[in-house]
């Protein structure tokens, strides 16, 4: 009797437990439909950039400001909102769960949970606004101004360098490696990959790599120098590379990789597409 009465309990949080996992897997997917929209928006805008149109802004903020003008684009800014909010969710969920039971991995997905919770509010707020753009590079400037007067600050700006410019290093030697390609959160969502994915998610890392470890380098000099101005975002990046003879292929080769990793986000949920579906039972 005593096995019989617990039988239905246990099935239920069996089911439970399914049900989460299938969400989570959902999550993942929507998540990188989202993702590869946004880099493929930011491939747009700085090859606009590299020939001569510099009045757009190559950065997130810009993409959606550039979305937020146009009837199919504000159901791309649905789609980012929506897909960056359950890609938080995921993040926020493995943290949680603890798969793996290793406080790196619990860390990574803390801060993956707030960078696209913060994606998915700035996609929201130019569904209700798209009149302001505002001049991010400007408004990084002034912060890291703030923070460089602070006592300490200018070592804490120094560290967000290393630590950017660490990051870009470390993408790019994965892009060369045979180690994964993407989060361990979006892994397991979305487990399945082929050849010309892997192709396509090595590119994008090195593009990544290649503007995340200069954006470090800037900060770095900045830090030293205690001037705020010489630190940039992706689009004052871009800029920077521009200014150089070389500058125009630099910018053009980087949103090539741009492009690469949005159709690779989208062509890893098509090719998980059938991962999330639940199997009948």
């Amino acid at each position: 009797m005593l096995s019989m009465s617990t039988m239905p309990r246990t099935f239920d949080r069996t089911k439970a437990k399914h049900a989460t996992d299938e969400g989570a897997r959902t999550a993942g997917l929507v998540g990188l439909v989202a993702r590869g929209a946004l880099y493929i928006t930011l491939a747009v805008l700085a090859l606009q950039l590299a020939f001569g149109n510099s009045s757009k802004s190559a950065d997130p903020r810009g993409a959606m400001h550039e979305l937020a003008h146009s009837g199919f684009g504000m159901v791309v800014l649905v789609i980012l909102a929506l897909g960056f909010a359950l890609f938080a969710l995921l993040h926020l969920y493995r943290a949680i769960k603890d798969p793996d039971g290793k406080t790196s991995r619990r860390v990574n997905d803390v801060f993956w949970a707030v960078v696209n919770g913060f994606l998915a509010v700035l996609a929201a707020s130019f569904l209700f606004s798209s009149k302001s753009s505002g001049d991010t590079d400007q408004a990084d400037k002034t912060l890291t101004a703030k923070v460089m007067d602070v006592s300490g600050g200018r070592l804490l700006v120094g560290a967000v360098g290393i630590a950017l410019l660490g990051y870009g290093v470390y993408l790019v030697w994965r892009a060369f490696s045979d180690d994964r390609q993407d989060e361990w959160a979006i892994l397991e969502a979305a487990p399945n990959e082929t050849p010309s994915v892997r192709a396509l998610s090595r590119i994008g890392n090195v593009a990544r790599g290649a503007i995340l470890g200069f954006i470090g380098v800037l900060l770095l000099i900045a830090a030293i120098d205690h001037d705020a101005n010489k630190t940039e975002g992706i689009d004052g990046a871009l800029k920077r590379l521009l200014a150089h003879g070389w500058g125009q292929v630099a910018v053009v080769l980087i949103a090539l990789g741009f492009a690469a990793f949005g159709v690779y986000s989208i062509a890893r949920a098509w090719v998980n597409r059938d991962h999330a579906i639940p199997s009948s039972r």
